[in-house]
């Protein structure tokens, strides 16, 4: 094991992951925490959170108390330079001795955890999960390009959350005779109410308004999935409709870059806990993303086989000061070359 000792998380609306690595990029421990997006809960409890995670991971190490040398933290919420400053300081102010030398640690957008656990080479990574969002990083001078991560209140197409919202609108919307409803609407009908526990669609203002939670609305999904699993027509046509969000994404974020920039095609990492469901997402989202493969000379779709947060600490570690090696192919699997 080498000397030096390197921490990353991964942190997303619902689930967090941790990685302890080794200055020879050896995996020493792992850890999974709660949601650590700011936004939803503060940076004082994010805190709290990822020191808990890392303790957690040094002790499973046999490393209890130790200090580590770096310590990369990529985030859901992380949107802005002010934002990962703020980050970098509430964790220092908690554990001012945690990294060698009284380092801060370094902050990112969640995307890029994903990304360099895939490529060195730039690309472009589609998150969806509770939420979701894209960010295409060109090679070289890493000048990046967001569409998304606006929140549930404005944005979040495709995600989990939007996906449930999607088939709960459509319910309610055609049982108000607003907006009429051409499939059954028999399986999400009885779904929401055993999910939900509720017997009526006024029910629903409970999970709305008073108990609302993000998480838990975005979990219904998982109902949704089990109804495209048995060819329920609605629950299929929601996968559609989120395919082609999420490929949208990928468009507004090459258009504001370059096919020169990726001479070898775009690598696109899909992450998040909706991309499990592919085959359902699949036709529609390969079929918009058609544009993007005709000018980028080709798009190669992957998912990551590791915990994303070695992305994390693979780029905290090199912003600190350290080269820590990665075996990329090692971390992740292809899902589709598109040509």
């Amino acid at each position: 094991m080498s000397a030096t000792l390197h921490i990353g998380v991964e942190g997303g609306g619902s689930c967090s992951k941790g990685i302890l690595l080794d200055g020879e990029g050896n995996i020493l421990a792992t850890g999974e925490t709660g949601c650590t997006n700011h936004w939803d809960i503060g940076l004082d409890d994010v805190g709290n959170r990822i020191v808990d995670l890392i303790e957690n991971m040094l002790a499973q190490a046999g490393c209890k108390g130790r200090v580590v040398d770096s310590v990369g933290l990529s985030l859901s919420g992380m949107d802005t330079p002010q934002n990962t400053i703020d980050m970098a300081n509430t964790l220092h102010q908690m554990r001012p001795n945690l990294i060698t030398g009284n380092k801060k640690a370094k902050a990112y957008n969640d995307s890029i955890s994903a990304l360099e656990t895939a490529t060195s080479q730039g690309g472009a990574v589609v998150i969806s999960g509770t939420g979701s969002n894209c960010r295409l990083v060109e090679p070289n001078d890493g000048t990046s390009y967001n569409c998304g991560g606006w929140g549930h209140m404005i944005g979040d197409e495709g995600s989990g959350y939007w996906i449930a919202w999607t088939a709960l609108k459509t319910l309610i919307d055609h049982d108000d005779g607003f907006s009429k409803c051409e499939y059954s609407l028999d399986y999400v009908r009885q779904s929401m109410k055993e999910y939900f526990e509720v017997s009526t669609n006024l029910d629903m203002l409970t999970h709305l308004y008073t108990k609302f939670a993000k998480h838990a609305i975005a979990k219904f999904t998982i109902k949704l999935v089990e109804g495209a699993d048995k060819g329920d027509a609605l629950c299929l046509d929601v996968f559609k409709k989120a395919g082609h969000a999420l490929a949208k994404h990928i468009i507004a974020v090459c258009t504001k870059s370059s096919p020169e920039k990726f001479p070898a095609g775009l690598t696109v990492v899909c992450v998040g806990s909706v991309w499990k469901s592919y085959k359902y997402l699949k036709d529609s989202f390969e079929s918009t993303l058609q544009s993007v493969v005709k000018d980028f000379n080709g798009v190669t779709l992957k998912q990551l086989r590791k915990n994303g947060a070695i992305g994390a600490a693979i780029v905290g570690s090199r912003d600190t000061g350290y080269n820590v090696p990665i075996d990329y192919d090692k971390h992740t699997e292809t899902m589709s070359i598109l040509a």
